[in-house]
């Protein structure tokens, strides 16, 4: 964003800010670090058993730079169901959709909603490819996955079901807060209004207190 020439030195009178995480407690790693930390991975459960599929959790849309990583490197293709393939058609991506089939047999990785990355439904999952796979990994790649003990990716530790395992990993394409303070004060807005958990007037008044602090640096 910093290396964009139109952006330098506009002036911005009102800017809207997706304040999901505007909270000092949500410093993620970033997002090419948690990419390569997904990709290693499943790089090496390939390694000690070929037929491990792998499943990245996602939303309507969302997660794709996951998913297309994870493929790139295991230099497969990514089963995704007719509804999803559907919507991504609209994004107009040549590579992602060279990439996504809607045969989950001919698929190394799949991506699910990230409502069915429990153990139970990933189980039921696994088992329609008796023949295909014997094991399963999992990513669910979202924000409210940070904890202290994942700030070092080194420190993720999955959840652990016989030949399943699920990995929990700090990934939001929402900014972090440290994120929104660059992002700030590299635009330096005249007004921030707070899109989301901004209902009352506390917390609207104690985020402006925080928008008041980066811009005064």
């Amino acid at each position: 964003m910093e290396s964009c020439d139109f952006l330098k030195g506009t002036h911005i009178d009102e800017l809207f800010l997706d304040t999901t995480y505007m909270d000092p407690y949500y410093c993620f790693p970033s997002q090419p670090d948690v990419i390569q930390f997904a990709v290693d991975i499943a790089l090496t459960a390939m390694m000690r058993n070929r037929r491990t599929l792998i499943v990245c959790g996602s939303y309507t849309i969302g997660k794709e730079r996951i998913f297309v990583a994870i493929a790139q490197a295991l230099h497969c293709t990514v089963g995704v169901a007719k509804d999803k393939l559907h919507i991504l058609q609209c994004l107009e991506d040549d590579e992602l959709m060279s990439l996504l089939t809607d045969d989950w047999q001919s698929s190394g990785i799949h991506v699910l909603p990230m409502g069915n990355l429990c153990h139970a439904k990933l189980r039921s999952h696994l088992d329609k490819f008796p023949g295909r796979f014997s094991a399963l990994i999992a990513f669910k790649p979202t924000g409210w996955t940070y904890s202290n003990k994942t700030s070092n990716l080194h420190s993720v530790r999955p959840s652990v079901r016989g030949n399943i395992s699920v990995y929990g990993i700090p990934y939001s394409e929402h900014s972090s807060f440290e994120e929104l303070r660059c992002f700030v004060q590299f635009l330096r807005p005249r007004r921030i209004v707070p899109t989301v958990g901004a209902g009352s007037a506390d917390k609207r008044q104690e985020m402006q207190h925080i928008f008041n602090s980066w811009l005064s640096h």
